[in-house]
């Protein structure tokens, strides 16, 4: 009796085939690890910035409702500073009405016209005339090492010069 075989066309080449190896494994992880690494302290950074322009953005938001406030009702507002944040008061009101609460591990700076050294927050007032004008002033939000600095426009409220420092 004869025993039957595959014909060649039927046949399996040499070669088996297999999966990944063990060191292509590793080395594909070792690059997502790598990359990884490289991402997460960039967007930490990023993450920081965006608190402290968060924080910018409302203080900003408040001087404008206190400019505009003020010009609507001809009486004065003010943007009232304290350690924790800073706070809107409308002519009239005893208590400030819309607060901003800094987040946490954040602080700030005050630093009126021409003044060298930063003022304690603490107590603080900025006020805005009726005639729509206030007392120009310049604020720096730190966070650890990283901070951003926004001087306000006297005639408008919004913000003429930034600088800032995010390592």
């Amino acid at each position: 009796m004869t025993a039957l075989r595959p014909s060649a066309s039927i046949r399996r080449s040499g070669r088996s085939t297999r999966g990944y190896t063990l060191l292509e494994i590793a080395l594909v992880v070792t690059i997502i690890v790598l990359l990884v690494g490289a991402v997460v302290p960039l967007s930490s950074g990023f993450i920081r910035e965006q608190r402290m322009r968060d924080a910018v953005r409302e203080l900003l938001v408040l001087a404008k409702t206190a400019r505009t406030e003020a010009m609507t009702t001809g009486r004065a507002a003010e943007v009232v500073f304290n350690k924790k944040g800073f706070a809107l008061r409308r002519a009239g009101e005893d208590e400030p009405s819309e607060s901003v609460t800094l987040a946490r591990g954040m602080s700030y700076q005050l630093f009126p016209f021409s003044a060298d050294k930063p003022l304690k927050p603490e107590g603080q007032r900025w006020i805005f005339q009726p005639t729509g004008l206030c007392e120009p002033v310049s604020v720096r939000i730190i966070e650890n090492d990283a901070w951003i600095e926004v001087r306000f426009d006297p005639l408008t409220a919004g913000i003429e010069e930034e600088s800032y420092n995010i390592p």
